[in-house]
């Protein structure tokens, strides 16, 4: 899993966590009775394919401040609609401990970190649009999907050999 850093530009609480599951005081996680934040923004240094930076919702331990920095990882990757045009968001995790057993697609159900979670959280971080979710892409999607971006910045800045 490549590490990536979210800039990240609104928090909000989610219900996203594991909620006093039997899986959390197994593995001593701290639970948030109110779920962990949820950050929007985007990776640094990257270009999609609409020339824009790449938009993540990065899961957290702590709110961030607009401005403030996150490294994270991806986990999987939103494809979503608001009616005029269709986008993809990265969803990622903190590098944090409470999260490092949530890697891929198949651990957000026991997260309760569903596709439709995330949307709703998008839906409330971005007032006035409606997000309906056409797809949820995997681990190896999102990455590729950084990747490609990271590549064409390089490309657009001049820095790729």
């Amino acid at each position: 899993m490549p590490r990536i850093t979210v800039e990240v530009e609104s928090t909000i609480g989610s219900s996203i966590g594991r909620h006093g599951s039997p899986e959390s005081a197994q593995h001593d996680v701290p639970s948030r009775a109110d779920g962990w934040p949820v950050g929007e923004g985007c990776v640094e240094d990257t270009l999609d394919t609409d020339g824009r930076s790449v938009r993540t919702m990065v899961l957290m331990q702590e709110p961030a401040r607009p401005g403030d920095e996150v490294a994270a990882w991806p986990v999987a990757v939103l494809h979503l609609s608001d009616g005029r045009r269709d986008l993809d968001e990265v969803v990622c995790v903190a590098e944090a401990e409470p999260f490092v057993d949530l890697v891929g697609t198949a651990d957000l159900g026991r997260w309760h970190a569903e596709p439709a979670a995330w949307a709703a959280a998008l839906g409330r971080l971005s007032p006035g649009s409606e997000y309906q979710v056409t797809g949820c892409g995997s681990r190896e999607e999102a990455d590729r999907l950084v990747a490609d971006a990271q590549h064409a910045h390089l490309q657009l800045t001049g820095c790729l050999d």
